[in-house]
């Protein structure tokens, strides 16, 4: 073994002595437990003090009153709007049914029959039309024109009455084709006053 193996091993030695007396001469730490916290119940409240609470007074909102309105209700009704802009609720004024209107058919053609009359041709707007009705035919320039129903036919076939949709053919008293113009309207008689009061119904 050399010197300088010695001299290590020497070393070694004495700081190994010197760890061991640290440790023996070294006092250790106590460790403490606390104790579990114990819980403190609450008192209960007097019930006098309950009955002595005070309350929170009402305020002086006024207060709304709301409107049950039934699907009736709102099918009779609808909302008017004032200078205001306010939406107020007014009636609905009730709409006729097409049906129990006067007739009226404007005429999109007319033929002449020989030894029959004159057969218009068009589509019934307003009313129901019967065999031997009066009826009158209106036009520009108060053209007016008073004759007597026939015969009322669809698909060329002879039926008791026409009413509102049928496209029909009205056979009246023979006249003057040059009388005569698409685009007059045939109507029950008095129903109309002049052919423009005819043509607004069919807008």
């Amino acid at each position: 073994m050399s010197q300088r193996q010695v001299r290590q091993w020497r070393v070694g030695i004495i700081l190994g002595m010197l760890l061991l007396a640290g440790c023996g001469s070294a006092t250790p730490t106590p460790i403490v437990i606390a104790p579990a916290p114990t819980l403190t119940p609450l008192p209960p409240v007097p019930a006098a003090a309950l009955a002595t609470a005070t309350t929170v007074p009402p305020t002086d909102l006024p207060t709304t009153v709301a409107t049950e309105l039934t699907a009736t209700d709102l099918t009779a009704a609808n909302l008017t709007t004032t200078a205001e802009g306010t939406a107020t609720l007014g009636t609905v004024p009730a709409t006729e049914n097409p049906t129990d209107q006067p007739f009226l058919m404007k005429i999109d053609k007319f033929s002449l029959i020989v030894g029959r009359g004159m057969l218009l041709e068009g589509r019934v707007v307003h009313g129901t039309l019967h065999g031997n009705d009066s009826v009158e035919i209106l036009g520009p320039q108060n053209k007016y024109l008073s004759t007597s129903v026939l015969a009322v036919l669809i698909s060329n076939t002879a039926r008791d009455q026409v009413t509102v949709g049928d496209y029909a053919g009205i056979l009246v008293q023979a006249m003057r084709p040059s009388e005569l113009s698409p685009g007059m309207v045939l109507a029950a008689s008095g129903a109309f006053a002049t052919y423009e009061d005819a043509l607004q119904e069919l807008q």
